[in-house]
């Protein structure tokens, strides 16, 4: 395969992780000099990059590094800023890529037709992940042979050199989840594929040690709209604060359809159906997944997969034979009559508050970790204190956690995991849900909220011999 990593001399790949190393590899196999940098002393390497010139373990890379670049390629997981300046100043000619730009460049360059792959880009605060695979799954159904990837599991330059090198054949349609980290290096340009479908789920705060305001979040994750043409078509949310600013982005380009709003074509969950157009309507009991919030992220799946032409009777199959993904509101258990949840994956009030939107039963929360900067807990106490059992704090935010819910509900403190769903399982009764929903994140205790779920999970088996 022709890709364009051949026609970069020299690249600068800053960050060694997943997506970094992958960049570096699909630059490697078109024969550019590749440089490495990362903070990190000791990254691990493939083979393939063991000879590259590399300047590990410092803060920055020295100005020896950038010599000659004709393209600087960022790791979704390093904040920008000061790499751009030193951009401006040191090779302001070179290119400036993160991982999934450049794989998107080189398919459009490198494949026959590649400029025209069907291209699902999706992006939100919550349910990003949920709408990727789902979406997917309806694009496997209708025959389209999707890659499913980007900040959802395999980076694309992965994919991209395995085509190149044969071990893969070419995906038939692109769906991307796209991290506002990701964002912030898409370049959308004639040298990148044509957006077919993109869509912002929704935007609440997040993140916001790295952007300046909820204001700069909104507007990065805007630059998924980026690529879209007249013939594309972009899905936002008809509830959300920061939809009327994004739609009058992408109004003069593409069709806009909002989701989950009154006036037709509703895309909308009512009288036991989602409506996905005037006419068209799907069983609501067809999505195997709990809550509303679920009902709207199938809608967004529905109206992508629709305009790529995926036949009816394919996206309801889809629909009833989807999973949900680990950690996000997944039956673990049931003991005694009480169910325990796993939703581990919701690291953000709004996250907590979309699973328990139509959540029937009473609960015990199980919340805390490291809180996110500039979310609002109490935004929680209402639900607390009309459906809520009790409250399990954890992590450095508990004290914050058990303040906030206090008069509403019974609250205590745990030390870890196995204490907090002993505790848990103490105040439910039969009928009631013990839900892991920390609304934080897991790094004051755990590598990640998978593993913060794994551990969950373990607790809950430890209490039949405990």
């Amino acid at each position: 395969m022709n890709d364009p990593s051949s026609s970069f001399r020299r690249a600068l790949v800053v960050g060694c992780g997943h997506s970094g190393v992958a960049a570096a590899a699909l630059l490697d196999a078109g024969g550019c000099e590749v440089r490495l940098f990362d903070q990190r002393a000791d990254p691990v390497l493939p083979a393939r990059l063991a000879g590259c010139p590399r300047f590990f373990g410092e803060p920055l890379a020295p100005d020896e590094a950038f010599e000659d670049l004709d393209v600087l390629v960022l790791s979704p997981g390093v904040p920008p800023g000061p790499w751009r300046e030193r951009h401006r100043r040191l090779v302001p000619e070179a290119e400036l890529h993160g991982e999934l730009s450049l794989a998107l460049a080189a398919i459009a360059a490198g494949w026959e037709g590649g400029a025209t792959l069907p291209t699902v880009l999706i992006t939100g605060t919550n349910g990003k992940s949920t709408v990727t695979a789902l979406t997917g799954a309806m694009l496997a159904a209708g025959g389209l042979d999707p890659f499913i990837g980007g900040n959802l599991g395999v980076p694309l330059s992965e994919r991209v050199l395995a085509v190149a090198e044969g071990r893969r054949a070419r995906p038939g349609a692109l769906v991307l989840e796209c991290s506002s980290y990701q964002l912030e290096t898409l370049r959308a340009s004639p040298e990148a594929p044509t957006t077919t479908v993109a869509m912002v789920l929704n935007v609440s705060p997040d993140h916001l040690d790295r952007y300046a305001s909820i204001d700069d979040y909104a507007e990065t994750k805007a630059r998924i709209f980026d690529g879209l043409d007249a013939h594309s078509l972009a899905l936002l949310s008809a509830v959300d604060p920061f939809t009327p600013a994004l739609r009058e982005r992408v109004a003069p380009v593409a069709e806009c359809l909002l989701v989950d709003g009154p006036e037709p074509p509703r895309l909308a969950e009512h009288d036991g159906a989602l409506e996905l157009r005037v006419g068209e309507f799907y069983r609501r009991e067809l999505v195997a997944l709990a809550g509303r919030h679920n009902a709207i992220n199938a809608l967004f799946a529905l109206a992508a997969a629709r305009h790529l032409g995926v036949p009816r009777d394919e996206c309801e199959r889809a629909l009833t034979e989807f999973e949900a993904l680990p950690h996000r509101m997944n039956p673990v258990a049931e003991r005694g009559g009480v169910v325990y949840f796993d939703d581990s994956k919701a690291t953000n009030v709004a996250s907590v508050l979309a699973g328990l939107d139509g959540f029937e039963r009473p609960f015990v929360l199980i919340c805390g970790g490291r809180a996110k900067q500039g979310d609002d807990i109490g935004a929680l106490r209402e639900v607390l204190a009309t459906q809520g059992r009790g409250l399990v704090a954890i992590g450095e935010s508990a004290d914050a956690f058990l303040a906030m819910a206090e008069g509403a509900l019974p609250c205590v403190h745990a030390g870890d995991m196995h204490e907090a769903v002993r505790l848990a399982s103490e105040m439910a009764t039969r009928g009631d849900a013990v839900l892991l929903s920390p609304a934080c994140a897991s790094w004051d205790m755990y590598r990640s909220f998978v593993h913060r779920g794994e551990v969950f999970a373990e607790a809950i088996a430890a209490l039949g011999s405990g």
